[in-house]
């Protein structure tokens, strides 16, 4: 990557690299709001687009491979990790045991073969917000009619896990989160001071 800066001041770099400070937290927050199936979509388009426009305004303050190819690696664990941990906290610290039945399975190609998803509702009756189950907890068609017993979100905002999924070491990963939110920001405070550096002397 060629190190010649496309900034043409201090000033303006200071200025690209304090908008780029907001871009790991908004990447978080991005990702734990795509923990639930009403907003993945949208929170994940969101959120790829705020690593990006991070990316780009690192890149421009100050192009240095090293530094471009860390908050990559960074970026994509800020944005793919946070949700999937958080759900697994939920279930596995507060999941409620509910035992439901399948009413019904959509059948969609994907890139590999044919995948699953099961409707759900409960045998009791009650409501189930979020009443689906993905491919890797749905068998397809053969699980109509069949009982299964699952975790629900007391809060309805996560989609049901079977009691079966291994929740073991989710709490020792969750310590991970801050860990790269704050080497991310780091990486940021870096590109700042090798832009600045570059006009040092004048």
């Amino acid at each position: 990557m060629p190190r010649i800066a496309t900034v043409t001041s201090s000033r303006k770099v200071r200025r690209l690299t304090t908008i780029a400070f907001f871009g790991p937290p908004v990447i978080l927050g991005l990702s734990l709001l795509a923990a639930d199936p009403d907003w993945s979509g949208l929170a994940l388009a969101l959120g790829t687009c705020a690593l990006i426009a991070t990316l780009f305004l690192m890149i421009t303050a100050a192009p240095n491979g090293w530094l471009i190819v860390g908050s990559v690696i960074l970026g994509i664990a800020a944005l793919s990790l946070p949700g999937p941990l958080l759900e697994a906290e939920v279930m596995a610290h507060q999941g409620q045991r509910a035992e439901v039945r399948v009413t019904s399975v959509k059948r969609y190609q994907a890139k590999h073969g044919p995948e699953y998803t099961c409707r759900l509702e409960r045998v009791d009756g009650k409501p189930l917000n979020h009443a689906e189950l993905g491919n890797d907890s749905c068998d397809g068609p053969m699980d109509v009619g069949q009982t299964k017993d699952v975790l629900t979100d007391p809060h309805g905002w996560m989609a049901p896990e079977l009691t079966e999924t291994d929740y073991s070491g989710i709490d020792i990963a969750a310590w991970a989160l801050p860990v790269v939110v704050g080497l991310f920001e780091l990486l940021v405070w870096l590109s700042r001071r090798v832009g600045l550096r570059r006009f040092e002397g004048r």
